[in-house]
């Protein structure tokens, strides 16, 4: 949880973040966060863990809501290869892998980079 933080306040493509909720005890670590990206786009984390269960969500979006990219691990698309792992862009469905938040800023930056800002 603690290097989703570290790894924001060290990412040249983060203009900003909140924490918008924290919990860090023995059966459950909890953090949402949102953050402004370069580009004009947000991006919202939510990490959940506990001893048998883990739950992931990284949407990143444009100022007006519209939806860039969103990798997460809920639990449908059962027929997917990589099931749970997806990701969600441009109204398309993708295998994904289990992302971290350092995947995600990379993936963030090189779309930044080849369109000059995100659409």
């Amino acid at each position: 949880m603690y290097k989703i933080i570290s790894t924001l306040t060290q990412s040249v493509i983060v203009l900003d973040f909140e924490v918008l909720e924290l919990i860090d005890e023995d059966s459950v670590k909890l953090i949402k966060i949102k953050a402004v990206l370069k580009g004009n786009c947000l991006l919202y984390i939510t990490e959940l863990h506990t001893k048998n269960y883990q739950k992931y969500s990284y949407h990143c979006q444009n100022n007006d809501g519209n939806l860039i990219a969103r990798w997460d691990n809920k639990p449908h698309w059962k027929n997917m290869d990589t099931y749970p792992y997806h990701m969600h862009e441009n109204d398309q469905v993708l295998p994904s892998h289990r992302v971290t938040i350092t995947d995600v800023l990379d993936q963030i930056e090189k779309k930044i980079v080849a369109t000059k800002g995100l659409p």
